[in-house]
């Protein structure tokens, strides 16, 4: 039997909860790549690479007054009573990841959050730490901006529904 890669085990693992929890799931890697999303659609690329971004700007604000806790402890939601967004990292084979869920009209919303928390927990348990790879490979500093040149009217391309 082939092994499933990991997009297949997310699908394995979250398509059949989506009948229960109502929402759209999704899984992102911490460069901003979708890796699943139960919503396949334009908006699919822009969501994980602003839930990336803004993941890791809330880190790093984080990082300010508590310095030594650690992120895969805390969770990120963005809502009202009903709507919202709801963010967990996740680690699989050794990488992080970023689960997410988008509501729109939920009447419970902590049972919703408690759903996905237990997913979280499931892909924890699913995905044991495994080394990121066999290669070992020293890690490259990088230096500057990781976009040197690219203009306003660009970065509005690219995070709007259409993207580029």
């Amino acid at each position: 039997m082939k092994p499933m890669n990991v997009t297949e085990k997310l699908k394995l693992i979250l398509d059949p909860k989506l009948p229960a929890i109502q929402a759209r799931l999704f899984v992102a890697r911490e460069d901003g790549i979708t890796v699943y999303d139960s919503v396949q659609n334009q908006t699919t690329t822009a969501v994980s690479a602003l839930v990336s971004g803004v993941w890791q700007a809330s880190e790093a604000l984080m990082g300010l007054a508590h310095p030594n806790q650690d992120p895969l402890e805390f969770r990120l939601a963005f809502d009202t009573s009903s709507q919202g967004i709801f963010l967990f990292p996740i680690t699989v084979g050794g990488k992080r990841y970023f689960l997410g869920a988008i509501y729109r009209d939920c009447l419970n919303p902590g049972q919703l959050k408690r759903q996905v928390a237990m997913v979280k927990d499931q892909l924890n348990r699913s995905f044991p730490d495994e080394p990121k790879s066999r290669v070992t490979s020293t890690p490259t500093v990088r230096e500057g901006f990781l976009f040197k040149d690219i203009t306003d009217a660009e970065m509005d391309r690219l995070f709007s529904v259409g993207g580029i």
